[in-house]
């Protein structure tokens, strides 16, 4: 799936972004689509007085999509990039 694909399912399954960790100034979330897990990166900077919970809903987070996509995996200490992507 490409990250148009991957915004347009979480707008239809809605599922809900669980925070996996926060490390080196950024919070990382996973949510579960049918087909794949897509994770997502949020710098701490960008939060402001937003409220950022241990769950939430996960198309809030379109924003800062950093795997399902081409590119990047999700390595033992946070996302990598492995190669190109999009």
């Amino acid at each position: 799936m490409n990250t148009t694909q991957i915004k347009k399912e979480l707008y239809k399954q809605k599922p809900d972004a669980i925070l996996s960790y926060i490390r080196k100034g950024s919070a990382f979330y996973y949510a579960d689509l049918t087909q794949q897990r897509v994770y997502f990166e949020v710098p701490v900077d960008d939060m402001g007085d937003a409220d950022f919970n241990p769950t939430m809903d996960a198309k809030l987070l379109n924003r800062w999509l950093i795997h399902g996509v081409a590119g990047f995996e999700m390595g033992p200490f946070g996302v990598v990039k492995i190669y190109g992507g999009e």
